[in-house]
């Protein structure tokens, strides 16, 4: 798996709380993500009709914001009919085709090795029509297979995703690969005995390559259940083996659910892993805070002071804690904020409020920012809404409010805040009952809370 940022963990924790898409904007980079479809009619699009549409490609690359923003997206060399041999032989021969995005396809080539190179994520789906030539349906609906043919055909699909695989690696060494599983595409033949033969066969198909695949460090998505359970909804033509567009989004959301879930488990593995440098503070050593404080010193969250202090249970400023906030997701400024009194601030600290307020973060508020005011509870909590909204790209709307009648008399969008942080784990109540939304912040608290919404411990 790459190696992802403590930010970029916070945005897929997010991703997993919240029902909607990433955006490329929430890791705030230059560097465009780059997405390449490989693989046979399934990532190319056929819908149900015959025809070319969205593929579970598409909707992948409609989660990442390709239309927002700067990330690159190819399912040009994905092809209806295509068998693990052709992917290989494209591979190996290196063939250039035109890219195909979500614009359609232009008039701009590439050659596969190129593609390849640049990708951060490739997703596969190919090895249906190997199978597929040992499988026999006449025109009255019978169906039949080839036992030792089909047997012959799966041991080759393995054989073919590790040359794939490694074609691919020695391309590209860091390059994420998920593959799509294979589904029974004739969940209408009234057969009894041969509907539980086709299930065994998708098992057993599904099982090898998912094999292959994790033992590849691919990652692996079985979609024949989901498809099962939605046959009337996914695969509505039954003299078509092609997924409607509602079979290819729900394909794409569970090959991204699986993606993230991947990553969120390596990450956690390699947090296990690090051993965090104690901070140099006289201050903290039987502080309650302290492995939290050792950790945003660690990270560059927070700093200290000149006389090796931390002050941990100094109260924190509204100027204070937006300039870590900022710091910690990397926020930048492209203007100077509207705000009447912060003149008197190094020009580093009205920067860091600028970018807070360019990024939604706080609101004008007749041009006052109030930095030396102490900012509560509540307040912190609307900030990393806010934060996450923007992440995300939609607000996080909670099932229930947290409960805490403390609350009750806020606005709803304070309410929403406590909420979003107390049903992500960020933050607990002072009480069962109790939230505290007035109580002012201390820079410990800064920390923990800092810390808990930077990862998913």
């Amino acid at each position: 798996m790459k190696k992802f940022s403590i930010l970029a963990a916070f945005i897929l924790v997010l991703q997993l709380v919240l029902p909607v898409s990433l955006s490329a904007s929430a890791e705030q980079s230059s560097e465009a993500f780059n997405y390449l479809a490989l693989g046979d009619s399934l990532a190319a699009g056929m819908n149900e009709k015959g025809e070319m549409g969205l593929g579970y490609a598409d909707f992948i690359a409609q989660y990442f914001g390709i239309q927002e923003e700067p990330i690159q997206y190819n399912k040009g060399f994905a092809y209806p009919g295509y068998t693990t041999v052709n992917v290989l032989n494209d591979i190996e021969n290196n063939v250039s085709k035109p890219i195909f995005n979500l614009d359609g396809q232009s008039q701009q080539t590439v050659t596969i090795h190129e593609a390849i190179k640049e990708a951060d994520l490739i997703t596969l789906s190919v090895g249906a029509n190997d199978i597929l030539k040992n499988v026999k349906r006449t025109e009255a609906g019978d169906f039949s297979y080839d036992a030792a043919g089909v047997l012959q055909a799966i041991q080759q699909v393995s054989a073919n995703y590790k040359k794939i695989f490694d074609s691919i690696y020695a391309l590209n060494p860091d390059v994420d690969i998920v593959v799509m599983g294979l589904y029974n595409p004739y969940p209408y033949l009234q057969d009894a005995t041969m509907q539980e033969q086709l299930k065994a066969l998708v098992t057993t198909i599904n099982n090898s390559m998912k094999t292959v695949v994790e033992a590849n460090e691919g990652i692996f998505s079985d979609v024949s259940a989901l498809i099962a359970e939605n046959t009337q909804t996914f695969l509505t033509n039954p003299n078509n083996i092609h997924l409607t567009e509602a079979g290819y989004d729900a394909v794409g959301m569970i090959m991204m659910e699986d993606y993230f879930a991947a990553i969120l488990a390596d990450l956690e593995n390699e947090f296990t892993d690090i051993v965090i440098d104690e901070a140099p503070f006289t201050d903290i050593q039987n502080h309650w805070a302290k492995e939290y404080i050792d950790v945003a010193y660690y990270y560059g969250m927070m700093k200290g002071n000149e006389d090796g202090t931390f002050k941990p249970d100094v109260k924190v400023t509204r100027a204070q804690a937006i300039s870590v906030i900022v710091r910690a997701f990397e926020l930048e400024a492209t203007k100077a904020a509207p705000f009447k009194d912060i003149s008197q601030y190094p020009q580093d600290t009205q920067n860091e409020i600028a970018a807070a307020y360019e990024a939604g973060l706080i609101l004008e508020n007749g041009g006052i920012f109030n930095p030396k005011g102490q900012i509560t509870r509540a307040q912190l909590a609307l900030i990393l809404l806010r934060l996450s909204n923007g992440f995300v790209g939609e607000e996080y709307v909670p099932e229930t409010i947290a409960p805490f009648k403390d609350i009750a008399n806020f606005d709803r969008e304070t309410q929403v805040a406590i909420t979003f942080l107390y049903d992500i784990g960020v933050v607990d109540g002072t009480s069962a009952t109790t939230f505290s939304p007035k109580d002012n912040l201390t820079r410990a608290q800064l920390a923990k809370i800092l810390v808990l919404a930077m990862s998913e411990q």
